[in-house]
């Protein structure tokens, strides 16, 4: 299963992801416990990844990921912002605008301008 989880985040597979889920409801609940995932939640590789969907499903169903730092000490909106996928921004700040003003392990936060039309 493990595996398979690591897999779905990394293709933003939604269809695994709702399996999994099926299998073993608090998959997500373990994940801080999986080895593959010890630095980054599925969360983290979802919006490094630009996986919209992916995160909009991860966000609906475990919101408290959107404020998980990694081994770095970055959130998913670190990462997100850093590669450019905007919409992904969105969603993390439409689900907690707090996270906005997390630090990475440098002390930094990430400016973050949005401009919706």
């Amino acid at each position: 299963m493990v595996k398979r989880l690591y897999e779905a985040c990394l293709s933003g597979s939604v269809e695994t992801l709702e399996a999994l889920i099926g299998e073993d409801p608090l998959v997500l609940d373990r994940v801080s416990s999986i080895e593959c995932f010890s630095s980054d939640t599925p969360l983290h590789i979802a919006a490094l990844r630009g996986h919209l969907e992916f995160t909009k499903d991860l966000l609906s169903r475990k919101p408290t990921l959107a404020v998980e730092l990694d081994s770095r000490r970055c959130t998913p909106l670190h990462l997100a912002s850093t590669e450019g996928h905007f919409k992904i921004v969105h969603e993390l700040l439409r689900v907690n605008t707090d996270v906005c003003i997390a630090r990475d392990q440098d002390g930094n936060t990430r400016v973050i301008f949005l401009f919706l039309w």
